[in-house]
């Protein structure tokens, strides 16, 4: 093992180093935040504020993510350095839910400096929820390497408070305005929360996997644990149980083991942290216990079993049992049939603990004879009723895991084969199912939560997932002893890192189509902005309603994505905003006449210049037709004097009905004056191609909300309705009656990363929700392969509605059959009786 001062300072790097990319995104986080209340907001003071404060944020991003790492660095060494100091920032296990502002110098500081306190102590306190478990295992693991026999959280260089305190001081060194900076650090606390609680997690893999043993804590005696857990029982003696008194020194008697120590004597004999169970009965209620409380009342050593061994039935073909299958295994390899379809909706197929497993996938553990073999013999082991109740809600557990509906069958009976393995972790870590950080918790649950990426096990994808799984799971059970979680580490670990390097390319495809749709409703929402700028113009009298609409529309969009893409921050860049002015100019017939040469001479540069930002936005061609045949409408009348040499001869050539002129067109109206934001952010028709909107051919190009609201990518009109329509889910039954949520009450419910079936294409796809415009009316799915589909909102409520688009219920697997456990009614556990009887078991 690596000397521990190195560990530390290996832990201080990778902190640093992982440190600089987090702030980043922590400050991409609430510039985007604020960027979306500014456009939001409609008080002109309110948008100074936000807009001043993400401009501020972002001009010194660079900056802060170049300084940030040292900068912690430094901290951490000088912490170190001072472990002996007083915890400055109250991070300590005691005190971090305290602030850190010191309530007897309230008087010695100014306003300023109380309201930066203030703040200081709201961006830890709302920090410290989030990493609050990995915090307490990083404690441990520090206190260890520092060589301290318990834990101290106040000496860890590494708490949240040094990381909070140190970006405090490059906030503080950015000399704005107490408005801006508390706009930051409200809304960097809760990504600086989640990026620290990812840095905790990996230092303490780090850690972990250098054999860094972890510290234990302290715990001091209370009068309710002096009563060693006793619960209204009777001694050995047959008295009543009773707390035992404090009498300042006098001896106490230990109810659990008979022996007597003295208070402050070193020498004494150490009380048993294990409490008198010698008249408890194993029952439901102690099960019970067991599981809600992780069983800490319920230690105590188990008698010599007087039982004779069971015998070890011999693997061969006359001991396997046939195969008691009706239909075959969704992953066998003879699986010759046909339906390639995902049963969406159709009824799950029964598995538990008793099932039988395809023996060519899962070995002798596929036989449920050889599962309870390795049970009761472990059975037979243990020497504690708690490793007896931990077999036995390990059974329970992995039966309810596999009936879970929402799994498909190779994953749920990939769980039950897995239990061999878990049944001797539960061996030395009886406990491992309640806490949701443990590996082997987190191995079945991150199982579970990436086979919802899936909803056919017949496809070639889910197959590509399911192998590493299933070797995995086989190399598990191939040890026969297991001393700890570490191996479903890094099983986990292993699965894990297999998954990333699958899913790069589908990251890759995805995050480009998602920069275009940000990309897009930014300059949509600057458009709006440049829209109702335009609409305050002063020249806009007898101004004909299809300019005002070119102008508040597309050439809003054209100003906005010129602004956006420039590079050396000009006020007019390309001169698109100039060009306002000589359009408006153009189309008043009064103004024109009168000086038709001037016209004449402006029409081709107008024209090229118009041209010039359609085609920079992406237009295509065929959209801008009906504007410029408007346009040219409008021109008529004054080119048509062309071959008038004089102005009174084109009065002469007017009144004598020679030079017929067309219709004045009409100004616009006072609606059409009215600068709009858009329902949506307008998209290219390459960009909708990729973003995975329908691409049929319009009658009339351009209407984007009629491409939007096409349906699903490679759905049409005869495709709408499902080859085999999948029966609803109770829910969506209940909703399609009326008496259940709304397709708006089940759109609004959705957030980023949830899973839904969507049917597109003639088949069913398991999607993933990646994005959502500001206003929700936009919506991205990806299926496998990094495949967009993205919909209006009024086309997700008609497929919801239409029961084409199903939401998937995704949440902890391992909890929810936790839960189902906790709410059955108490009844005999079968493991307990008859191979194991409670007079089996003795206090120690």
């Amino acid at each position: 093992m690596a000397s521990l001062p190195d560990i530390l300072q290996q832990c201080f790097q990778e902190a640093a180093a992982a440190a600089g990319p987090a702030l980043q995104r922590c400050i991409d986080h609430a510039v985007t935040v604020l960027q979306e209340a500014e456009a939001r907001t409609f008080k002109a003071a309110d948008r100074q504020e936000l807009g001043t404060a993400w401009r501020d944020l972002l001009s010194n991003k660079n900056d802060w993510c170049q300084h940030y790492p040292r900068d912690l660095l430094a901290a951490f060494e000088a912490s170190s350095s001072e472990a002996d100091a007083p915890e400055p920032d109250g991070s300590s296990s005691a005190s971090s839910r305290r602030s850190p502002v010191d309530l007897d110098s309230i008087a010695l500081v100014d306003d300023s400096q109380m309201s930066e306190g203030i703040e200081s102590a709201r961006l830890l306190q709302h920090i410290l929820p989030m990493v609050e478990q990995g915090l307490a295992e990083l404690d441990a693991l520090i206190s260890s390497a520092q060589g301290l026999p318990n834990v101290n959280p106040q000496r860890n260089p590494l708490r949240p408070g040094v990381f909070t305190q140190t970006l405090r001081t490059l906030i503080d060194a950015a000399q704005v305005d107490a408005a801006s900076s508390s706009l930051w650090i409200r809304h960097m606390g809760t990504p600086l929360g989640q990026e620290l609680k990812a840095i905790y997690t990996q230092l303490v893999q780090q850690l972990e996997q250098a054999n860094v043993p972890a510290a234990s804590y302290r715990v001091l005696p209370t009068p309710a644990s002096a009563t060693g857990g006793r619960r209204g029982g009777a001694d050995s003696s047959g008295s009543p149980a009773g707390p035992h008194e404090d009498t300042g020194g006098a001896a106490a008697t230990d109810s659990a083991t008979g022996e007597t120590s003295s208070k402050g004597d070193p020498a004494a004999p150490t009380p048993s942290r294990y409490a008198d169970f010698s008249n408890y009965e194993i029952n439901p209620e102690l099960f019970q216990e067991f599981l809600f409380n992780g069983g800490h009342n319920t230690p105590k050593k188990r008698a010599p079993s007087r039982r004779t061994p069971v015998p070890h039935e011999p693997a061969g073909p006359k001991s396997a049992p046939k195969m008691l299958r009706s239909d075959p295994s969704p992953y066998d390899s003879d699986n010759d049939s046909d339906d390639a379809s995902p049963a969406v909706g159709a009824p799950p197929k029964r598995v538990d603990g008793r099932s039988q497993l395809n023996p060519q996938v899962w070995g002798e553990y596929g036989r449920p004879q050889e599962r309870a073999l390795v049970r009761t013999q472990l059975k037979k082991d243990a020497t504690h009723v708690e490793q007896v109740l931990g077999l036995e809600v390990v059974r329970k557990l992995v039966s309810q895991v596999a009936q879970d509906p929402r799994l498909l069958v190779p994953v749920r009976e990939a769980i039950v084969a897995l239990e061999p393995s878990l049944l001797r972790l539960a061996m030395v870590d009886p406990h491992f199912f309640s806490d949701e950080g443990h590996p082997a918790r987190r191995l079945m649950e991150r199982v579970a939560q990436r086979s919802f990426k899936y909803n056919d096990a017949s496809s070639p994808e889910f197959a590509v997932f399911f192998k590493p799984v299933t070797a995995s799971f086989k190399a598990l059970n191939a040890r026969t002893e297991i001393a700890n979680a570490r191996p479903f580490g890094q099983a986990l670990a292993e699965l894990e890192h297999a998954w990333d390097e699958n899913d790069l390319l589908e990251i890759q495809r995805r995050d480009n189509v998602l920069q275009a749709m940000r990309f897009a409703e930014q300059r949509q929402t600057q458009a709006d902005q440049i829209a109702l700028e335009l609409s305050q113009r002063p020249d806009l009298d007898k101004v004909p309603g299809v300019v005002m609409e070119f102008l508040f529309g597309p050439w809003a969009l054209v100003m906005a994505h010129a602004r956006m893409t420039d590079q050396d921050r000009q006020v007019d860049p390309q001169g698109f905003g100039s060009v306002v002015s000589d359009l408006l100019w153009s189309v008043k017939r009064d103004v024109t006449l009168r000086r038709p040469a001037k016209l004449i001479e402006m029409i081709p540069g107008l024209l090229a210049k118009l041209n010039a930002g359609l085609d920079m936005l992406g237009q295509d061609p065929h959209e801008r037709e009906p504007f410029f045949e408007a346009l040219m409408k409008l021109h008529r009348p004054v080119l048509k004097l062309r071959q008038v040499k004089n102005k009174r001869d084109a009065k002469l050539f007017e009144e004598s009905g020679a030079l017929p002129l067309e219709p004045e067109a009409p100004p616009a109206t006072p609606e059409q004056l009215q600068a709009k934001a858009a329902e949506q952010p307008w998209l290219t028709r390459q960009e909708l191609a990729e973003a995975g909107f329908e691409d049929t051919t319009l009658s009339r190009p351009g209407q984007l909300t009629t491409l939007m609201d096409a349906g699903p990518a490679g759905a049409t009109d005869a495709s709408l309705t499902p080859l085999a329509a999948a029966p609803p889910s109770p829910a969506e039954a209940v909703a399609a009656d009326g008496n259940g949520p709304s397709p708006e009450q089940i759109l609004q419910s959705w957030r980023i990363g949830c899973w839904v079936d969507l049917y597109s294409r003639r088949r069913w796809l398991r999607a993933q929700l990646v994005w959502a415009s500001t206003r929700s009316t936009l919506f991205m799915f990806v299926s496998h392969g990094g495949q967009p589909h993205s919909m209006t909102r009024r086309s997700c409520e008609r497929l919801i509605k239409e029961q084409l688009l199903r939401p998937v219920d995704t949440h902890g697997v391992v909890a929810q059959a936790l839960d189902a456990l906790a709410a059955m009614p108490p009844s005999q556990p079968a493991s307990l009786a008859p191979d194991v009887r409670a007079s089996d078991f003795a206090a120690v």
